[in-house]
């Protein structure tokens, strides 16, 4: 097997989430409405409300906030408003594809930690062209050639 991530083709692109599927968005800003709404019930002052919402939206907030994505003959690296992160071909072990993204993984079998030291990448309309970067990146360069 090739060195990884020989002759991966550079790839770029955005993900919002949140722009991209506006009906699942106005259903997370009600429930995270709701939670501030309770949560200021419950605690008998607008405060917690606040807190509430507030708390609720961080933990949603690669879904909020767009996240740009590279993948090249390096790695694959995420930048946010909040940092990069970045995985090089030579950590990632398995990789995981769901509906909206792929979680790269350092582990070479499933667990729970996957999900703290991986990576997910978010699919913005380019599922297809995502996961074939990431198999010639993770395999190599192990297809036949010409010649």
């Amino acid at each position: 097997m090739g060195s990884s991530g020989e002759g991966v083709e550079r790839l770029e692109w955005v993900s919002h989430p949140a722009r991209e599927r506006p009906g699942a968005t106005l259903l997370l800003v009600a429930i995270i409405l709701l939670v501030g709404v309770a949560a200021s019930a419950y605690g008998g002052n607008v405060w917690w409300g606040i807190v509430g919402v507030v708390l609720v939206g961080l933990t949603m907030w690669t879904y909020f906030l767009p996240c740009r994505f590279v993948i090249d003959d390096w790695g694959v690296r995420k930048k946010s408003p909040f940092g990069e992160e970045k995985m090089s071909w030579d950590r990632i072990r398995s990789y995981v594809p769901d509906r909206y993204g792929v979680l790269l993984s350092p582990f070479s079998q499933p667990t729970r930690l996957a999900k703290f030291r991986g990576l997910s990448v978010q699919f913005s309309g380019n599922r297809e062209e995502v996961l074939e970067r990431i198999r010639s990146g993770v395999e190599g360069d192990s297809a036949p050639s010409d010649g």
